[in-house]
């Protein structure tokens, strides 16, 4: 069973929000696979998506719904009108459905039925002839061709495989190793989307005192909003439900952003301990986090970046995280926020006081490299430029490392697309 109609309703906008690795489309069945290079990327129906080795994909729903790939996944948007279906032929897919009065339904068509999601939290998982659907929070359904059901309630599995199909218990060391767990243990605000018995049992927290008192179910859109203390200006830490539990509090990286005539030009400073990269984010809201925001990738060594962008009239939040490979964001930054109202154009005076002081910057630089060679002196002036706006100042080489798509342009020295 690969397409399945969906009713009438309202239309959904479903739009891949980040990436990691290489992931790759394809429109209404096509052969040919085209690469993702940018986000955010708004997805059509029919459109197959894959992810290919050490890559994931993460998607943000108009029902408020979240949908993130791992590696080796593929799936098609097959209905976002009424209902939003599925259909996933490989790999995982981890889901987190908002509640939406809107929505008639949320499904997901696997070969052997159709997984309805009535809760939150839902991750199906497939491998050859192997089939599960582990259920994290509330219950799915399940109905297979033959029209026979199944229904399985947080800390179950639905397991199908040739020699037959059975609801079970999630074994412990098999929800330590999953997928998607391992993705959210360092995401306080996602993880509250999963059951709590799930999460003690993966020997995992969600980190929140007192028990939704409010009534709400873990993981909803009103659950989610108690649980968060947004700072108006963005200028501190955000809520407890984004920040890593054994970093709040502790995270000293403070993170600026300044608009200037190409876009945000983001500066930070502070320690953050032992990590691999860095991940800038930007997303609409101060809850920005990784890897449901959009974002970029810089080495450890960076500590500035240049967002080029033009001002559409709306207000972005930027974050920065220090990751690591085998433990996600170890640390967040604040969130500022800033409206490039007029990025692409002339420069506001914010950005004139800015820019003169990049000027005095680089005369200072010229003043002080002038008993040089003439080599040091472009070198000093371009380094500046070349890390302002996103590379890495390659010391053996004495040249411009710019982030993956884009060339040292010498001519105005700065990193700029190819």
């Amino acid at each position: 069973m690969y397409w399945f109609i969906v009713g009438k309703g309202k239309t959904f906008d479903v739009n891949l929000t980040s990436i990691k690795g290489t992931v790759e489309y394809r429109e209404n069945g096509k052969e040919g696979w085209s690469t993702i290079t940018s986000v955010p990327m708004k997805i059509k129906v029919s459109t197959e998506i894959r992810t290919l080795a050490d890559s994931e994909a993460a998607f943000s729903l108009g029902d408020g719904s979240k949908m993130s790939l791992g590696s080796f996944s593929r799936i098609v948007l097959s209905g976002n009108q009424g209902e939003i279906g599925w259909v996933q032929s490989d790999g995982s897919s981890h889901h987190q459905t908002a509640k939406n009065s809107d929505r008639k339904a949320y499904k997901v068509a696997i070969g052997d039925g159709v997984v309805e999601a009535q809760g939150t939290a839902f991750e199906v998982k497939i491998k050859d002839t192997d089939t599960a659907v582990l259920v994290l929070n509330d219950q799915v359904k399940i109905t297979y061709k033959d029209k026979s059901a199944d229904q399985a309630k947080a800390g179950q599995e639905i397991a199908i495989n040739p020699v037959g199909k059975k609801v079970q218990d999630i074994g412990e060391q098999e929800l330590k190793e999953d997928w998607t767990l391992n993705q959210l243990k360092n995401d306080q605000k996602n993880l509250l989307a999963i059951d709590s018995a799930v999460l003690a049992k993966a020997g995992l927290s969600a980190g929140i005192s007192g028990d939704n008192e409010s009534g709400n179910s873990p993981g909803t859109a009103e659950s989610a909003s108690t649980d968060s203390s947004e700072n108006a200006n963005g200028n501190s830490n955000t809520s407890i439900s984004t920040e890593p539990a054994q970093n709040q509090g502790k995270s000293d990286i403070s993170l600026e952003a300044k608009q200037n005539d190409k876009g945000v030009l983001l500066t930070w400073s502070g320690t953050s301990g032992d990590f691999e990269n860095w991940k800038v984010l930007k997303g609409s809201g101060a809850d920005v986090t990784y890897p449901n925001d959009s974002y970029r990738s810089l080495p450890k060594e960076n500590n500035s970046y240049l967002w080029e962008m033009t001002g559409d009239g709306n207000t972005y939040y930027f974050r920065l995280c220090a990751y690591k490979n085998d433990g996600g964001c170890v640390a967040y930054s604040n969130a500022p926020s800033i409206n490039p109202t007029n990025t692409g154009g002339s420069s506001s005076p914010s950005d004139t006081s800015a820019d003169t002081n990049d000027n005095s910057a680089v005369s200072s630089d010229n003043a002080a490299s002038s008993s040089g060679n003439a080599n040091d002196n472009s070198g000093t002036t371009s380094r500046k430029l070349c890390e302002n706006s996103g590379g890495h100042w390659t010391k053996a080489t004495n040249a411009c490392k710019c982030p993956k798509g884009e060339t040292f342009v010498k001519s105005v020295k700065r990193c700029k697309k190819k």
